[in-house]
């Protein structure tokens, strides 16, 4: 007899936001709106998925960090459209293929990033991962204006000092709401 009680997927996956939903049964589903077809996410499908899920903001990061190190702005912005081109390439002929294609998905309800933040997440680490967005988005700003970056870089930086804003909103909304 085996001990091991089996748990749903939506019990165990941690991933959250847009395009991933529960369906009815309880099934962790990632939809993918340009084929318009459902995927089945298991757990050992999530840290790849996880990957990405987050592959634009990935490949973003590095190319700010090449810009601001070693490349010019141009050499950085090809550098990132074509790691970008391949990464979509790699996730649409290669990944997708191998997670079970659900055709008649019945969404009960897409999981929200502040739901998995309150549910998955302790008060202290949620308390500190809003401090480091905000100082994120504080520092990355400061570090482009000491750096003296172009303007291209200096718009670049803004948009993620928003992102890092965003998030520090979400988990100060999440840690607040927590008891």
């Amino acid at each position: 007899m085996s001990r091991n009680k089996k748990k749903t997927p939506h019990e165990t996956i941690r991933l959250s936001g847009r395009n991933v939903y529960t369906d009815k049964q309880k099934r962790v589903i990632y939809y993918d709106r340009l084929t318009r077809q459902g995927y089945l996410l298991h757990k050992e499908h999530e840290n790849r998925m996880q990957f990405f899920k987050n592959r634009f903001t990935i490949i973003l990061f590095a190319a700010i960090l090449c810009a601001g190190t070693f490349l010019t702005w141009t050499q950085a912005t090809l550098a990132g459209v074509i790691t970008i081109v391949l990464v979509e390439l790699y996730f649409r002929l290669s990944y997708l293929k191998k997670l079970e294609v659900i055709t008649n998905v019945d969404f009960e309800h897409s999981i929200s990033p502040l739901d998995y933040i309150l549910k998955n997440k302790g008060r202290n680490r949620v308390g500190a991962l809003c401090v480091l967005y905000f100082l994120f988005a504080v520092l990355i700003v400061l570090n482009a204006y000491l750096e003296q970056y172009n303007l291209g870089l200096m718009i670049l930086s803004g948009g993620l000092s928003l992102v890092g804003l965003y998030f520090g909103a979400l988990h100060a909304i999440a840690f607040f709401r927590m008891k």
